[in-house]
This record gives C-alpha cells, sequence and structure tokens, in this order.
C-alpha cells in the first residue's frame, strides 16, 4: 500500500481486495442488508489493519456498532485537546468518509499527524538553504540540548514522560496535568511512512523529526540521559515488548554511533532551531520552549540544575562560593575575638 497516494480512498483499497481475492466479493443472492453489514465490516476492517500497520491511531472495535469507525480513547489519561476533535464517526458519515481520500478521514477526527504550519514562512522543508535565507530567520529562538531537555522539564515544571504506541499524540502536552506523551516504538519509523496528508518530502521529514526530538529531550544531555534510565526502565517497561532502538536513541552520547544504520538520523546539533529542524512538530516543539522559558526554580536543588541562563547560574554559584567564604572568615574572626577577650579577662 503507497501511503503517499494522497487520493487513495478506503472503498478502493476494499475493491481491489476483491479482485485480488484477499475478501470475499459480494454475492448477488446476498440480501442488501447482508450486504450492508458485509461492506461495513470490511471498511472496519481496513480502517483497524491501516492504525495498526502505521501506528497512527489505535482503532476502537467491538465498543461500537460495525458501521461505525473508532479510534481509542483513554478517557481517565490526559487530553490536551489538540489531537482529536472526535473519536467516533457514526454511520452515515462513516460510510461517506469512506468513499473520500484517505487524508479527508483521517483528518475528520482530527490532528492525528501534525501538519506543517501554514504560518511557517519556509521556503521547503527539504532545502535547508532556501529555509535559513528567509527573513524570518533571524527571529528564530535557538534551542540548546542543555536548556530544552527531558531532565529540565522534570525538574523545573514537574513534568510527567507518558509512553505511549499512537503516534499521533508524541510530544503532546498536556499542560493541566503536566504531561508529555512520547512514542514508544520509534523503529517503526524506518520502515514505513505513515502519514498519508502529506507528499513523501513531507512525510520523510515527519519521521526525521520524531528521531531528532529523541536526541534534543535525551541523547544529547548526560543529566537528561539518566532521566530516561529512570522513566523506561527495562524492568518497568510501559509495554511487554520494549522497542530497543528508543535506548540506542536516548541513553547514547552520539547518535549517529548509537545508530549508525539509521540513515534518517542526521547529526546531531549543538543548536536546533523549531522552524528548521521540527517544521512539522514546530508547535509542540516551541510549547515546550514556552513552558520552560517560563519556569522558575522553586527550590535551591531547582537552582543548582538549571543551566538555562548561564549569567544567573554563575552568579549564583560565586555569591555562593565568596558569600560561604565571608561567612566563614566572619565566624572565625568572631571566634578569635571571643578568645581574646577571654585571655584579657584571665579567663584562659
Amino acid at each position: 500500500m503507497n501511503y503517499s497516494t494522497t487520493s487513495i480512498l478506503t472503498e478502493e483499497i476494499i475493491d481491489h481486495l476483491e479482485r485480488k481475492g484477499v475478501l470475499e466479493a459480494p454475492s448477488r443472492n446476498v440480501l442488501e442488508e447482508e450486504d450492508d453489514n458485509a461492506i461495513s465490516a470490511k471498511r472496519l476492517l481496513i480502517f483497524a489493519i491501516i492504525g495498526w500497520q502505521s501506528m497512527v491511531y489505535l482503532p476502537e472495535l467491538n465498543s461500537h456498532p460495525p458501521d461505525t469507525l473508532a479510534i481509542q480513547h483513554d478517557t481517565e489519561g490526559p487530553d490536551s485537546g489538540l489531537v482529536y476533535d472526535r473519536y467516533v464517526i457514526t454511520a452515515p458519515s462513516a460510510a461517506d468518509m469512506c468513499d473520500r481520500p484517505l487524508w479527508v478521514l483521517l483528518k475528520w477526527f482530527g490532528n492525528l499527524l501534525p501538519a506543517h504550519p501554514s504560518d511557517l514562512a519556509v521556503a521547503g522543508a527539504a532545502d535547508v538553504a532556501a529555509i535559513e535565507s528567509v527573513k524570518m530567520a533571524a527571529s528564530w529562538r535557538a534551542l540548546y540540548p542543555d536548556q530544552l531537555n527531558a531532565h529540565l522539564l522534570h525538574t523545573l515544571l514537574r513534568v510527567r514522560f507518558r509512553w505511549v504506541d499512537s503516534l499521533a499524540l508524541h510530544l503532546d502536552y498536556d499542560k493541566s496535568t503536566r504531561t508529555l506523551s512520547l512514542f514508544a516504538f520509534p523503529s517503526i519509523l524506518e520502515v514505513q511512512a505513515a502519514d498519508p496528508r502529506a507528499d513523501e518530502d513531507d512525510i520523510a521529514h515527519f519521521l526525521q523529526e520524531v528521531l531528532v526530538s529523541y536526541r534534543l529531550l535525551f541523547g544529547q544531555s548526560a543529566k537528561a540521559r539518566r532521566q530516561f534510565r529512570d522513566v523506561y526502565s527495562p524492568v518497568e517497561a510501559p509495554f511487554h515488548q520494549p522497542d530497543t532502538l528508543l535506548p540506542r536513541l536516548c541513553d547514547r552520547a552520539e547518535g549517529q554511533s548509537a545508530c549508525p544504520g539509521l540513515a534518517e538520523l542526521p547529526p546531531d546539533r549543538a543548536i536546533y532551531y523549531a522552524a528548521r529542524d521540527f517544521p512539522v512538530l514546530y508547535r509542540r516543539v516551541e510549547l515546550l520552549a514556552d513552558e520552560l522559558k517560563g519556569a522558575k526554580p522553586a527550590s535551591i536543588r531547582d537552582l543548582l540544575n538549571d543551566r538555562r541562563d548561564t549569567l544567573q547560574f554563575w552568579t549564583f554559584w560565586l555569591i555562593g562560593v565568596f558569600g560561604g567564604a565571608s561567612i566563614f572568615l566572619a565566624l572565625v574572626q568572631t571566634a578569635l575575638a571571643a578568645v581574646q577577650i577571654a585571655q584579657a579577662a584571665g579567663k584562659i
């Protein structure tokens, strides 16, 4: 199945599989009601297979009528409200959506995969030189791995990391519960393109951005790598069969040497720009940067871990060192003066 074909229809997939004999073709002797039930079952099957194969969404089965298309909804989990507009498409809308391009069907559920922001003035995501020549490039915010990473998110914002098996939720941040969702199976990004709304360049860029996001959040900071080991230990892995690529991306100092066969993973950068390095995940990365920028250390421990403001960090340490030394010397001087007074009084 070619996911880059933007005009592909669910009904066309069904017709193709019927011609190949994979699915049973309708019989002339079947009653209209039975035929409708069979068509609904085939639509639901194709919808489920696309979700399972791409891991963009998880289909919800057996909880709704067979002529309904539904995505799993964790009612007890965090919900930022930025991904899903709805979780269920009922009949007859479901049948109507299946007769439209696949990207229309997925868009009906909401922002299953983030789209390239229309107001992001870049001249082509694949052309880095063109992007950096845009006038707006001068106003881009620099993102440093030691200033935007999982350790600081957890330390300063008390962010909780939630590993998910839906690609649509990667980097989805729920501000109310301070929960950041992270896709737990990056290996699947090596073998397929998942977004039928985009062309091949956009698909390739999105998949690359997901991989790079692990390096930014975890891989390029020693404290963030320790944070990854805390939230993704083998004993407490969130899934029975954890992805072996994930530790290589998040717990190695050098990304390319840790994943030599991963052609989609570019070399680590000392400075990232959301508009250049994350043109598809731009809004999600910027939201995290904005949240972290507004966070203030709530304790001395937080202040010791906060190196986002280099001047503030070293000022604190200089004041602490010289101030501590001054206090120590003052105490010593006071003690010596007390000893002298005691000697003068003949008490010593």
